[in-house]
């Protein structure tokens, strides 16, 4: 009996994060189609297939469901981490969790641009994502801190906000320049931050991992 209620709760968690993944996705097309401002979340629950009442079990506001998916991002760049060699040295590895995650990006290019471009130019939209963002540093330099027995060092902040940055650099570059790819841009940025910083003191270049 104790299996069958812990598998019927993993199930309940389960489809949760369906529906919720369902409503973030429904609500980015909505965005993407009408506008940020213009779209209301009676667009995005019908978009869903859900009612209003519904959504927001799920979301609190229609912020929430666009900045879902950033957060997901910053799911998949700590997984990716997690799983590079601990004698990577933290930049390196960094970069090789965020190549990863431009890799799945590249799949939807022209959807990404325009969310990336909704999400840096929407005032109200792109300080959310900061705070995300934000999110995203506490949880990268606290799988780093996993590498050297759980002791947080300043190292660790500093080089989490440093890959954060880069990412958001080699981002707003590829808007800047339709004909490029974000990888293009991505390992160009991550370059610069290597002989910055990296080179020096490892003598890693950017042709180690996700070259």
């Amino acid at each position: 009996m104790a299996s069958e209620f812990a598998q019927r709760q993993v199930n309940r968690v389960r489809s949760h994060d369906t529906v919720r993944a369902e409503i973030a996705r429904a609500a980015v097309r909505s965005f993407l189609r009408n506008g940020f401002e213009q779209t209301t979340v009676d667009d995005i629950a019908a978009a869903a297939g859900v009612s209003r009442r519904t959504y927001f079990r799920y979301f609190g506001s229609k912020d929430e469901s666009l900045l879902s998916q950033m957060q997901e991002v910053g799911v998949f760049v700590a997984e990716r981490l997690a799983r590079v060699p601990e004698t990577v040295p933290p930049l390196v590895a960094l970069r090789e969790a965020f190549f990863q995650v431009e890799s799945t990006l590249a799949e939807f290019r022209d959807r990404q641009r325009a969310l990336a471009t909704m999400l840096r130019t929407n005032p109200r939209v792109h300080g959310a994502l900061l705070v995300v963002q934000h999110e995203w540093v506490d949880e990268l330099a606290s799988i780093l801190t996993t590498r050297h027995g759980g002791q947080e060092r300043m190292a660790d902040r500093f080089h989490a906000h440093m890959a954060v940055t880069a990412w958001n650099l080699a981002v707003d570059r590829w808007l800047d320049d339709p004909a490029s790819t974000l990888r293009d841009q991505a390992m160009d940025v991550f370059r610069e931050l290597d002989e910055l910083v990296l080179a020096p003191e490892h003598g890693a270049t950017c042709e180690g991992l996700g070259g």
